[in-house]
């Protein structure tokens, strides 16, 4: 089953925000892009006119973790790895943003009972009513910062990570495996091939119209804020990222500086550095989101856009303990 059969596009508006994250890209600029992922938006799906809305209640809202599966292998210290008997299936590619806007997730309109966790604007106090208006809707509802990506001592070459996903039912709390092929959707460089094998279990905190099928959107502070800039002038212990690029963020800056041509192993290493330091200098008051940039740097190995495989998995208690 492929994530692009089962797509329902849920409004999208600001007093029921179904994008975290990006929105289209403009369709005169794109033209300019280098085939490559500088300048290309997280969710590079244009968002439709017009969609009619869907309500999801808490029984369409179940995460996957209830449902039939069969385990896979992970070494010791990782969580198991259990696959959903006929779940979504399929290829794609991963895209990454941080916009610090509340999940969709969070809305119990989108998720039910399956609601995903929102903070104050400090990131670190969960805020309990669903209701809450998001920061990019002038309210004081934003992300929570512990659902930047991570990994786990112990369980090589697996990461973990919350994203947005393609806008369908029951999306909330869903969890898939992806597995990165070595390649890139705008370029395959040696970033690309230091990838190849590495899995990244995901879970659904977001769903939206601009996201293709297959496609999933991984949180990452300094990742790019999209349409929606709910950071700038929330976050005061975070840098300023007002010149970064607005999709792509940080790495696209660091794709640009490196260049598109050349020896691929001077190219890799000058974006892993340039991410670093990035990483290091604009969250350098904000230890969870520093070390969620730099997973970008290093697990994924400043890889812009990979190409993946993925499959519907149960959701480990690693994510479902921070959703």
């Amino acid at each position: 089953m492929d994530l692009s059969t089962l797509k329902v596009i849920l409004p999208a508006t600001n007093d029921n925000p179904v994008i975290g994250s990006s929105a289209s890209l403009d369709p005169a600029s794109s033209a300019a892009i280098p085939a490559s992922s500088a300048g290309i938006p997280a969710s590079s799906a244009t968002i439709p006119e017009s969609s009619s809305s869907i309500n999801l209640s808490s029984s369409s809202a179940k995460s996957s973790s209830s449902a039939k599966s069969s385990s896979s292998t992970a070494p010791q210290g990782c969580p198991v790895i259990k696959y959903v008997n006929g779940g979504a299936s399929g290829n794609g590619h991963a895209t990454r943003y941080w916009d610090c806007c509340k999940p969709s997730c969070s809305w119990q309109e989108n998720a039910g009972s399956n609601l995903a966790k929102q903070c104050q604007v400090n990131s670190s106090t969960l805020i309990s009513d669903p209701s809450s208006k998001s920061v990019c809707d002038g309210g004081n509802a934003m992300t929570c910062t512990s659902q930047t990506a991570f990994t786990i001592d112990g369980c090589d070459n697996i990461g973990f990570a919350f994203a947005a996903v393609p806008a369908f039912a029951s999306a909330c709390g869903h969890c898939y495996e992806l597995t990165f092929t070595g390649q890139g959707k705008y370029e395959t460089k040696l970033n690309h091939k230091k990838l190849q094998g590495k899995k990244l279990i995901v879970m659904a905190s977001n769903v939206g119209g601009d996201v293709s099928g297959g496609q999933f959107d991984i949180m990452i502070p300094g990742g790019g804020y999209g349409q929606f800039d709910g950071c700038s002038d929330k976050m005061t212990n975070w840098g300023d990222m007002r010149n970064s690029e607005r999709y792509g963020g940080l790495l696209s800056d660091c794709e640009k500086s490196a260049g598109y041509s050349g020896d691929d192993q001077k190219i890799y290493e000058k974006r892993k550095q340039c991410l670093t330091e990035k990483c290091n200098s604009i969250f350098a008051k904000d230890a969870e989101a520093k070390a969620g940039c730099l997973f970008l740097a290093d697990f994924m190995e400043a890889a812009g856009n990979p190409l993946h495989t993925y499959k519907e998995v149960e959701c480990p208690e690693v994510l479902k303990n921070r959703y």
